[in-house]
């Protein structure tokens, strides 16, 4: 009995707009990839996914094209989105895995019934006998080691690429939250819109989010970042090389920064009607969690928004993967959580 049990895995699905990660029963996070796929225009299949796609993107000849199946947080292109989470969880596969009897995956809090239905018939065509549903603040407070059982509150911002989600968290439940459709894309779309109105340089996707990862800031910084850019000059149409700072590119980004900001805001004036739950927020600040919690100064300037001392945890880019993980792993102590 035993035997024929392990030929069927349980996996858990953070289904992103930059990257999927997927966890696996008894082994834990097995894969992370960029949550993109390339497709043959001639033919219609699907020619590569996750690290294949994303060496490809934006290098690609007029007969293939690569496509972000989700967007802000949701799927986008069904047909995509189901040939990414197939090709993906096929690359975990073991000699002896015959088939997956449970999957649990995260959704942005402010999901639709539309988009519930998609993401879990998405599951269900590769092959998942049981799907579970679980917000992705809920799964990131699990994550990073919170009881969100307990009658405490909690608060948890999940900045990831295509959403924010704002929740405070208490007894199980969602006292107050917000899903915010700007998040990690926005700064980078900003980051290439900016380059065009001040420089009249056109930088790829790629670019940007390489600017992003290494100068980009949310707070002045002690000492302020350069680094050297290649774009194409709209004027010349030639490749051109341009220093820029990490000031222009805080610049740049500050309109989502500060549309988070304000949503952070929104849900704690929700609280003036719940004293006892400030109060624990008030004590324990608020969880960071998410690819943009590690913007340089994101919590220094969340911190002085909003008068709350700002914990950044640890590994925020698994955070949810991790507590998508755990429920998994421990299912009948979490029905009360799943969204139905």
């Amino acid at each position: 009995m035993n035997f024929f049990r392990s030929l069927f895995r349980d996996i858990a699905i953070d289904l992103g707009t930059a990257n999927t990660l997927i966890f696996v029963r008894g082994k834990g996070i097995v894969l992370n990839e960029p949550s993109i796929v390339a497709r043959d225009l001639n033919t219609g299949k699907i020619v590569a996914i996750g690290h294949a796609a994303y060496r490809i993107h934006e290098k690609t000849h007029p007969g293939v094209i690569t496509i972000r199946p989700l967007a802000n947080g949701v799927i986008a292109d069904y047909e995509a989105t189901e040939e990414l989470i197939k090709g993906l969880i096929n690359k975990t596969k073991t000699l002896f895995s015959f088939g997956i009897r449970c999957v649990v995956m995260s959704v942005p809090s402010g999901i639709t019934e539309v988009e519930k239905r998609a993401v879990k018939d998405s599951a269900e065509h590769v092959g998942a006998k049981k799907v579970y549903l679980i917000s992705e603040p809920m799964a990131a407070a699990i994550g990073i080691g919170l009881d969100i059982h307990e009658p405490k509150g909690n608060m948890i911002v999940d900045i990831g690429g295509g959403t924010t989600d704002i929740a405070i968290i208490a007894y199980s439940g969602i006292v107050s939250g917000e899903s915010l459709r700007v998040a990690g894309s926005d700064m980078t779309s900003e980051i290439i819109r900016n380059f065009r109105e001040e420089y009249n340089m056109v930088i790829g996707e790629r670019t940007a989010e390489e600017v992003k990862l290494h100068i980009a800031s949310a707070y002045k910084l002690d000492t302020e970042l350069k680094m050297t850019v290649i774009g194409i000059n709209l004027e010349s149409g030639l490749p051109e090389e341009l220093e820029i700072d990490s000031v222009f590119i805080r610049r740049a980004m500050a309109t989502p920064i500060n549309q988070i900001i304000i949503a952070i805001k929104k849900s704690l004036e929700f609280l003036m009607v719940k004293p006892e739950v400030s109060v624990d927020i008030l004590h324990r600040g608020l969880f960071l969690a998410g690819g943009g919690s590690l913007i340089k100064g994101m919590d220094k300037k969340i911190k002085e928004e909003t008068k709350l001392a700002v914990h950044i945890c640890e590994d925020p880019l698994t955070a949810v993967a991790r507590g998508t993980g755990h429920v998994l792993e421990n299912l009948e102590n979490y029905r009360t959580i799943y969204v139905s």
